[in-house]
Parts: C-alpha cells; sequence; structure tokens
C-alpha cells in the first residue's frame, strides 16, 4: 500500500501563517475513527480509490488516510511542510475519487461546492455541528443533501495551530458525507472509545506535539 510519508519536520518546525487560515489539525484517532466506523463499511469506500485531502496542513488526516487508502493527495494553500501548496478553491482543479478535509470554517460552503463538483464518488467535511446551521448551508443542503450525517459521541479536541494528544475541549463536531447518486440514510454515531483504541503511541512523534511558535516567529517566518 502506497504511503503519503510521515510528517516529521514538523518536530523541529512549527508555523503558521499570520492570519492562521482556520487552521485547527484533526486528531489521527478521530480520522481513524471514521474510517473504520463509517468510510468503509457505510460510504463504502474502498482502498484503492482515490482519496484527496486539499487543506492538509501538517497532514494530521492525510497521514492517516494513507494508512488505508493506496492513494491520497495532500494539499493546502499554507506551505505547511506537507503536501503540496494549492489553492483548492482556484478553477480547473484536479479531480479524484472522493474528498475528505477538515475545512477552513468559513470557507466550508465553498469547500464542499468544489469537491462536489470534482469528485467521481462523493465527499466529506468534518465540521462544527454548529456550522450545520444559516442560510448558506440551507442553500447548500437544498442543492445537495447530505447522504449522511456521522456524530462522534466523544469531542474531538482541537486545537488552533497544534495537535494537543491530551487536550480537552467543549465544541462538538460532525462528518458530514455525500455520495452521488445515493439518497439520504439516517444518522449514524460513532461508539465511544475510539480516542483509546485508536490512539497510537508513535503519533505524537509523526505529527509533532509541540507547542505553536509565537506570533512574532510566525510573522518573521512569513515575511522571509
Amino acid at each position: 500500500m502506497k504511503h503519503v510519508r510521515p510528517n516529521l519536520a514538523v518536530v523541529a518546525r512549527r508555523t503558521e501563517p499570520p492570519d492562521s487560515l482556520d487552521y485547527f489539525p484533526t486528531p489521527p484517532w478521530a480520522t481513524r475513527a471514521f474510517v473504520r466506523h463509517v468510510f468503509l463499511p457505510l460510504l463504502g469506500a474502498q482502498p484503492h480509490n482515490h482519496v484527496m485531502e486539499p487543506a492538509c496542513g501538517e497532514g494530521h488526516m492525510a497521514a492517516v488516510l494513507s494508512e488505508a487508502f493506496d492513494t491520497v493527495s495532500a494539499s493546502d494553500i499554507f506551505p505547511y511542510g506537507y503536501g503540496a501548496v494549492v489553492d483548492f478553491l482556484a478553477p480547473d482543479g484536479p479531480e479524484s475519487d472522493w474528498v475528505v478535509t477538515n475545512p477552513p470554517f468559513n470557507a466550508g460552503v465553498r469547500f464542499c461546492r468544489t469537491a462536489l463538483e470534482r469528485t467521481r464518488i462523493g465527499c466529506v467535511m468534518l465540521v462544527r455541528t454548529q456550522w450545520l446551521h444559516t442560510d448558506d448551508r440551507f442553500f447548500l443542503f437544498q442543492d445537495f443533501p447530505p447522504y449522511l450525517l456521522a456524530y462522534p459521541v466523544e469531542r474531538i479536541p482541537m486545537h488552533k495551530g497544534r495537535w494537543e494528544p491530551k487536550g480537552s475541549t467543549a465544541t462538538d463536531y460532525v462528518w458530514v458525507c455525500w455520495r452521488h447518486g445515493h439518497d439520504p440514510r439516517p444518522p449514524v454515531w460513532i461508539p465511544p472509545g475510539q480516542r483509546k483504541a485508536l490512539s497510537r503511541p508513535d503519533d505524537a512523534v509523526r505529527f509533532g506535539a509541540l507547542q505553536p511558535a509565537p506570533l512574532l516567529e510566525i510573522m518573521k517566518g512569513a515575511q522571509a
């Protein structure tokens, strides 16, 4: 199975653009839980499918997807040091079987519409449950009703600009899933115990459990 390279470079450095780009890395165990309980058994994804992760950051989600899929294309608009530097929302982008990502909150609707145009099978967005509301989402769901909503029973701790293996949160998230040509089905819940069961001893080394660089260093790096 072809894997995206581990993101060991993040252990040595960490940068984030001054405007932050709404970067909240996904804990590796959360993606593994989605793949195990939803993506493979319920969405029908296959290991030979091509999966695109267009907001990959430092690879927290893309590298985990590569554990289950032969080909994972990772990119981001900012050079975090993992994957290609690509503006996913630019016209005439590449196609894939699936898009799976944790999109920037404020650009989530545009990410969805772009992904739906460029995928052969479907797409998945990990978003805060509050993202399901507002007029923009209403019109998106009217045009493209989600095939499935998958709610993690355990809260997924996400921290701005970094992953904290022992972090906690009061924020709820949901996996919003589309599959072309399929009618919506009832929501499902990802069972408890996934954080303990699916965290791996080497995750902290692979994904760099470090504190973010001070803002001054970030700005100097962006200006260099």
